[in-house]
């Protein structure tokens, strides 16, 4: 039976930053997304293998060989990497990308759409192929990648003798990589949870048979893990109160004030106008409806003229298959109010979020959401502009609220949506005001935020009991 190093007290704790380079050596980073993919969830594995380097741990990173399907390219993103940072990448199965590409189209069409029977054919088929990856892909649909990433990290770390473990999720498989090698090296192991495995509120439509197996599976996983990290603290109370003997660390997800300096923000208002500018993914649970709603109220009590205000939405409106925003749009007459721009690259969505007078934030319409904090708040806490949106009570809100700076209504809420439009709208025109060093916001930034990881590092692998 494996025991863990007794290093760290069980339960939920902040850990201090390490100073710089307090010690040398080298982790091993199981991250399935990495640079050159682009997109929020790579954010956190690439700031830590920026940071780190200087705090006297050298990254040696596994993940995915090619662009994951629907995945966005970020190139740039490589140019932050220092070159001590090791990459091997390791390709999936050629099936994976094919199952991946299906299943992607594979949720049922919109309401009010009447596909052709051969379209209807076709999505009976990706409806079956998305079942079959529900029922067999667990914890993941990156499962068959685990045995090539396994064997390449063994290869890594015989070349290379890495101190510790890391392992970030999502995917969870990541973790499953992670396990097989602390079995056979018997290495420290830091497992690291973006988003809940077990309790997700995206978890719940999966098959009752297969959510069991996966309970078994993080508990076994858990048994052999010397420390969690988690970005909310409710996340980290999850894992701890699930699992008890278990370190759980809270370190958020946060912002690089790098990232701010040199940016051009664009002339995107025309006079008179005011700009709110939503940057990430939109998805039925988190829909911008009422927004569009509320502007549509606005126009026809005449409280709002056209011009006065543009949404703008960059990152993705509407998954592939699917168009209900855009019909939604379209249904309001607001095409010349709601803009889609697309899926960016960071640094240009840094700079148009830049460029706003606000920022729009639609937080998840579920009774879990409340545990989440939306990695975006950080990004737009930064910028120091108004935040307009709705969020569930909850540690995010709380945090935003700290800004003095946001307008929030709850999820649902269609007169609360209309209300916080209007305390916006009854604002002047602010000046763009990049981040700043205040105190609050430290525990937000990303080099402290792996000043808080290499602490961990430095104590599992101190020797001392």
């Amino acid at each position: 039976m494996f025991t863990p190093p007794k290093r760290l007290e069980a339960g939920v704790f902040v850990p201090p930053p390490a100073p710089a380079r307090q010690s040398q050596g080298s982790v091993l980073m199981i991250s399935y997304l990495f640079p050159p993919v682009g997109g929020g969830g790579v954010q956190r594995a690439l700031k830590m293998a920026r940071y780190l380097p200087t705090l006297g741990w050298r990254p040696l990173v596994i993940c995915v060989d090619g662009l994951p399907p629907g995945m966005p390219r970020d190139q740039v993103l490589l140019d932050e990497l220092p070159s001590e940072v090791v990459i091997d990448r390791v390709p999936p199965p050629r099936f994976i990308r094919a199952l991946s590409a299906r299943a992607r189209q594979s949720t049922s069409p919109d309401p009010g759409d009447t596909p052709r029977r051969g379209s209807r054919v076709k999505a009976r088929a990706r409806s079956i192929l998305a079942a079959a990856r529900d029922h067999v892909m667990s914890p993941d649909e990156q499962r068959p990648w685990v045995r090539a990433a396994t064997g390449a990290a063994r290869d890594l770390i015989e070349s290379h003798r890495p101190d510790v473990l890391f392992s970030t999720s999502g995917p969870v498989s990541n973790h499953l990589v992670a396990e097989r090698l602390q079995r056979s090296t018997g290495l420290p192991w830091v497992a690291d949870f973006r988003d809940p495995w077990i309790n997700n509120m995206h978890w719940r439509h999966l098959p009752a048979g297969r959510r069991r197996r996966e309970r078994r599976m993080e508990a076994r996983m858990m048994g052999r893990v010397s420390c969690a990290t988690a970005v909310t603290r409710a996340f980290c109370e999850d894992l701890a109160d699930r699992h008890p003997g278990l370190p759980a660390a809270l370190i958020y997800n946060g912002f690089d004030p790098d990232d701010y300096r040199d940016l051009t923000p664009s002339a995107i208002s025309r006079d008179g106008e005011r700009t709110l500018v939503y940057a990430g993914a939109l998805y039925p649970r988190r829909s911008p409806a009422i927004f569009l709603h509320a502007v549509r109220a606005l126009i026809d009590s005449g409280e709002l003229r056209r011009g006065d205000l543009r949404l703008l939405f960059a990152g993705i409106f509407d998954y592939p298959g699917h168009s209900a925003n855009r019909r939604l749009v379209a249904d309001l007459d607001l095409e010349d109010v709601v803009y889609d721009v697309g899926s960016l690259s960071h640094r240009r969505v840094l700079a148009l979020m830049a460029s706003a007078d606000g920022l729009l934030l639609i937080g998840d319409d579920d009774p879990a959401a409340g545990a989440y904090i939306p990695g975006k708040i950080f990004e737009y806490l930064a910028l120091e502009k108004p935040i307009v949106g709705c969020q569930a009570p909850g540690e995010a809100r709380d945090i935003l609220e700290m800004s003095g700076r946001a307008f929030l209504c709850d999820p649902g809420d269609a007169e609360g949506a209309r209300a916080v439009l209007r305390a916006f709208l009854a604002r002047g025109h602010e000046e763009i005001d990049f981040a700043k060093d205040a105190p609050w916001l430290q525990p937000f930034r990303r080099d402290y935020q792996a000043a808080q990881l290499a602490e961990l590092f430095n104590v599992l692998c101190s020797g001392e009991d």
